[in-house]
């Protein structure tokens, strides 16, 4: 037989109104926070989970905050060449009035070369156009300076032809390939701008060197980039082997040898060739094709290369200084040819950033998706059933009341009250 004593009573009591008011505690800081956990210690593996869910939450908002970005990046891009597209439409219906030879000769000479000058001046500002963020839309990496505020830059000369005055003879892209890339869903990423040295384009490049590479060796291990693109050269290359890595590189570059051994450089779809030796490296401007003076891009092709092609804006010139002319043979034959060339690469590029655009709008609708999914899973762990929660602490209420009554009326029966 056991012996109770009124201590062991009272001491069991206590234990059980602790107990009580620690779950009574409990019950109250979930329905006052509405969270089943509090501390991880609650629930470890829950706590766990719901870190995890929230980390990637924070992960999906910001890729959200991309994508957005992205899409207003691209809008811009679309709404440039677009711009681009219809001034290209106008230029194709001046020449070809201009090769119907109904032009007057004040309308060859002074209209049309008006009009073609106009076109020029709002095509540089579109390629120059600045972004919400105040960056160059077709301007690579180069985001301006004070120097150099523009990737384009336009070369004026009086020209009497046409009474045209001070009228754009060139343009000079001043800006670079780079790329500008965000990050809009886990390992996926997308370009949000195209290098002017590939939309203003209208015909493929070609550079031929003036060199003679017989006898060239490469002189070290060194690097060559092509349109960003690295090439490893090994000491002792000779120009074919230069020429095979150029070619099984994947650059949109084909090379070739001349007629003097000299090294020719293709594009394979119309852009600007982007040529450099990396650090210290010599071998392009060994082999005749950069400016040993200045070997750093862009306008660094050395002067003994031949340059063939031409950008959008010398395409503009060419036509505008034919129909001055009234060439109607050359323009309405091969200035038609390059207008619809120029047009060509025009939609290309305008055809893959509706492309992105697409991808980018589908991106948004699956990253909106996978925050709902993940925002109940949270709410699933994270939060409680307030019905049943409410139910069990009504319940322990009540228990709690009858242990205090109960114990009242079992520690008031002493040794004193019996004896009374």
């Amino acid at each position: 037989m056991n012996r109770i004593t009124n201590q062991m009573i009272n001491n069991t009591m206590t234990y059980n109104l602790q107990r009580h008011q620690i779950d009574m505690d409990q019950f109250q800081n979930q329905l006052g926070t509405g969270k089943s956990v509090r501390i991880p210690r609650d629930n470890p593996i829950a706590a766990t989970n719901q870190m995890l869910y929230r980390t990637r939450l924070s992960e999906i908002e910001q890729y959200i905050s991309n994508v957005s970005e992205t899409q207003a990046r691209l809008n811009e891009v679309d709404t440039a060449l677009q711009s681009s597209l219809r001034i290209f439409q106008r230029i194709r219906e001046l020449a070809v009035q201009g090769a119907n030879g109904i032009y007057s000769n004040f309308e060859r000479k002074e209209a049309a070369a008006a009009e073609m000058n106009q076109l020029l001046e709002e095509l540089v500002s579109i390629a120059n156009q600045k972004g919400a963020t105040g960056r160059s839309i077709f301007g690579g990496f180069n985001t301006g300076t004070e120097e150099q505020p523009n990737p384009f830059v336009p070369i004026y000369m009086t020209l009497t032809a046409g009474r045209q005055g001070d009228a754009m003879i060139g343009v000079e892209y001043r800006g670079n390939i780079g790329e500008q890339v965000r990050e809009i869903s886990k390992g996926e990423y997308l370009e949000v701008n195209i290098p002017g040295n590939k939309v203003f384009w209208a015909t493929e490049q070609t550079l031929t060197s003036g060199a003679d590479s017989t006898n060239y060796s490469a002189s070290s291990n060194q690097v060559i980039k092509i349109d960003g693109k690295e090439i490893e050269i090994a000491a002792g290359d000779n120009v074919d082997i230069i020429i095979d890595k150029i070619n099984n590189s994947g650059v949109s570059v084909k090379a070739s040898k001349g007629g003097i051994n000299n090294l020719i450089l293709n594009t394979t779809v119309p852009h600007q060739i982007w040529l450099e030796d990396k650090g210290s490296g010599t071998v392009l401007q060994d082999l005749g094709l950069v400016n040993k003076n200045f070997p750093q891009p862009p306008n660094n092709i050395d002067p003994t290369a031949s340059i063939g092609g031409m950008s959008i804006f010398d395409m503009m010139i060419q036509v505008r200084d034919d129909l001055v002319r009234g060439d109607q043979e050359l323009v309405g034959g091969r200035d038609l040819g390059l207008i619809d060339g120029a047009l060509d690469n025009i939609l290309r590029h305008l055809a893959a950033t509706g492309a992105r655009q697409s991808r980018a709008d589908e991106l948004a609708k699956r990253a909106e998706y996978e925050k709902g999914n993940i925002t109940e899973l949270l709410a699933k762990t994270e939060g409680i059933d307030y019905p049943e929660t409410i139910m069990n602490f009504k319940w322990l209420e009540s228990v709690h009341d009858y242990a205090l009554s109960v114990g009242a009326k079992t520690i008031k029966s002493t040794l004193l009250d019996f004896l009374r």
